[in-house]
């Protein structure tokens, strides 16, 4: 069972990513996604902890900077394109991520797309 970084492939497996120390890599986003009308496609993934004893202390080290459009912005396609081509890709998501055509509307605002995207991932508990 490793930890670390894993992504999913287009075609639902994922992978361990491991990455050498002088690599810097790149991750595109679900805004890129929509603003591509999916020529660029957002990329599932996730962070495994250690879950063995002789990772006691053992720290996870990032430098994450977003990129992203100014919260009242609209979050639009491409002239010409449809919301099924930017939205094509989100079949193979985890059952644990809300589609994005449940949560993306034509017009909406990047503010509202957030707000929508993070509510569905966190809880009041």
């Amino acid at each position: 069972d490793h930890a670390g970084l894993f992504i999913q492939s287009r075609s639902g497996h994922m992978f361990h990513v491991e990455l050498p120390p002088t690599v810097c890599a790149f991750q595109i986003g679900e805004t890129s996604q929509i603003q591509s009308a999916g020529v660029l496609q957002a990329t599932p993934h996730a962070v495994k902890p250690p879950r063995h004893s002789a990772a006691a202390g053992t720290t996870r080290e990032s430098f994450a900077v977003f990129l992203e459009p100014e919260f009242d912005e609209p979050l639009d396609i491409p002239p010409g394109k449809t919301v099924d081509d930017c939205q094509a890709a989100d079949i193979q998501l985890p059952p644990t991520v809300v589609p994005l055509r449940k949560r993306w509307k034509a017009g909406q605002t990047f503010g509202d797309f957030h707000h929508v995207t993070v509510s569905g991932f966190t809880t009041d508990d």
